[in-house]
């Protein structure tokens, strides 16, 4: 759990990094998404719930929502019902799912052609869709990154990323464009995105998908991914 989550900070980095009684406090003006605003907390034996005001005061000191990533869930029980008691609302209940390269690669079929490439392409970025993500976050990736997509009459149909490092390969940005869903595409990226990860040494993947979302859920299940924790955001 822990060396996953420590991998995906640095396969999606934030502007600002600040540590503070072990809590990583993470801030990415310009940046809406919640996990480059958000404060992840120190192991649980640490009592993170004793310092929650200094996380307030560097949020509030940039003008920004006091937002906290409660993960592992499963090791912050005292940390969450904490901030309930301050007031933080829940929000994004998230799984966080893993699975052996090999085991995707051995459930699929290489039948839809993917091209992986290790830069961010203008055409990527353009199907992404948020220049913000794709200048603040994507472009300062600092371990190997492999930026799938499948081509269809010369536009992107679908994409991921894939995030290596430390035996890990985190897998975000997966979009399938709505007219050319249901026709295994995200299915044949993940596959290549496992076989990419073996060529760097990455034995096992990660994810994240929201607890609602069952779509998503349905296809990594299929792929061979199964649960390794959790985690939510308190926001104040």
């Amino acid at each position: 759990m822990i060396k996953i989550e420590q991998h995906a900070v640095r396969a999606w980095p934030a502007i600002e990094n600040e540590r503070t009684d072990g809590w990583l406090l993470r801030h990415t003006p310009g940046v809406t998404r919640r996990r480059n605003n958000a404060a992840l907390p120190p192991p649980a034996d640490r009592h993170p719930e004793r310092s929650i005001g200094a996380v307030e005061s560097y949020y509030r000191s940039r003008g920004a929502a006091v937002t906290i990533q409660v993960s592992p869930a499963e090791k912050h029980a005292t940390l969450d019902a904490a901030l309930a008691a301050r007031g933080y609302r829940l929000d994004a209940p998230t799984l966080v799912l893993s699975a052996s390269a090999a085991t995707i690669t051995d459930r699929s079929t290489p039948a839809i052609p993917v091209q992986i490439t290790p830069e961010l392409t203008s055409a990527w970025r353009a199907a992404y869709g948020s220049a913000a993500v794709s200048d603040l976050v994507l472009s300062r990736i600092c371990a190997p990154t492999g930026f799938a997509s499948i081509t269809v009459d010369g536009e992107i149909a679908a994409f991921g990323l894939f995030v290596a490092g430390d035996g890990l390969t985190g897998v975000f940005c997966m979009a399938t464009a709505p007219a050319h869903r249901c026709r295994g595409y995200a299915a044949a990226i993940l596959r290549a995105g496992a076989a990419w990860a073996l060529t760097h040494g990455a034995r096992t993947l990660y994810l994240q998908v929201e607890a609602d979302n069952d779509p998503a859920r349905r296809l990594y299940e299929a792929a061979g991914f199964t649960h390794s924790h959790s985690y939510h955001y308190r926001i104040l």
